[in-house]
């Protein structure tokens, strides 16, 4: 967790059914060397800020307490989970082990796994690959996941990801293709953020956590990704690695997750699930109240 946050110093939209890949060819040499984005958070190191504070029960209770009557004011629900800069539970919501559908936070997973069998010599990314892993994460674009999707076999990488992280509730779509559909839950998704330096050579992490740190303000779909861990009043008081997910309507719900990693080396997650009935614009209302909640008392 120390190694993720030093490479931070240095989305789905409504998710379409997956389309079919356009012909692209394999690279017949490896790529120069990927740079690092310019312009992630100001992440400081280890050891420039105070440690998070340790989170008593009763403080505990009532952080999830506020966080699920935020969702539940508009008849939502969000899953919780913050893990301390080591990897150590800070707080575990009760539905933390719940899986629900990912929408863009699978990208994550698809990503990680291109970059580890890269490095690994198992296959070789061209420019075009990277580009599209870059819009996946930094737009939140369904596009370039899509193609990644269809090129790379991206149910395989979820399986493999899902071993590799030790993830107990994270699988691929039930649906060929519709990779939105995959589902994870907020314990999975704050392990494999956390155990991220484990699994990446130092200059993928690099690359990785600086297009967390850098997502455009409007998403390809035309979505603001200000909600949640990037709502304004959580990114005032610290920076953040972050992806974000929105999809409807399955089972006539919408999902709002917000995942990243915060400026002391804290993971936090939070997974947000909303009845059709309640507006994009209340629910986003809701997971910044949620994320406040954990930010501020964790």
């Amino acid at each position: 967790m120390l190694a993720l946050t030093a490479a931070l110093a240095s989305s789905v939209g409504e998710c379409p059914p997956a389309r079919a890949a356009d012909p692209h060819p394999t690279a017949a040499t490896r790529p120069p060397p990927r740079p690092v984005p310019a312009g992630p958070p100001a992440v400081r190191l280890p050891g420039a800020v105070p440690p998070p504070p340790v989170v008593d029960p009763a403080a505990g209770l009532a952080v999830l307490t506020a966080a699920g009557e935020a969702a539940a004011r508009v008849g939502g629900t969000v899953h919780v989970a913050v893990l301390d800069p080591t990897g150590a539970e800070v707080l575990t919501g009760p539905g933390a082990r719940i899986p629900v559908l990912t929408a863009s936070l699978v990208k994550l997973l698809v990503v990680q796994q291109l970059f580890a069998r890269d490095a690994a010599g198992l296959l070789q990314l061209s420019p075009a690959d990277l580009d599209r892993m870059r819009r996946a994460v930094v737009a939140s674009d369904d596009d370039a996941m899509s193609l990644l999707w269809d090129r790379f076999d991206g149910a395989e990488l979820v399986v493999a990801a899902a071993a590799d992280f030790g993830l107990t509730g994270s699988d691929p779509p039930a649906q060929a293709g519709q990779w939105g559909e995959a589902v994870t839950t907020a314990a999975d998704t704050a392990r494999f953020l956390s155990a991220l330096p484990d699994h990446l050579p130092a200059d993928d992490l690099a690359t990785l956590t600086g297009w967390m740190g850098s997502p455009t303000r409007v998403a390809t779909d035309g979505f603001d990704q200000r909600y949640g861990l990037l709502a304004p009043a959580v990114t005032a008081a610290t920076a953040v690695a972050v992806k974000q997910g929105w999809m409807c309507c399955i089972d006539a719900r919408r999902q709002l997750h917000s995942a990243g990693v915060l400026a002391d080396g804290r993971v936090v997650v939070l997974l947000g699930g909303f009845p059709t009935r309640t507006s994009w614009a209340r629910a986003r209302a809701a997971l910044d109240a949620a994320a406040q909640a954990v930010v501020s008392s964790t």
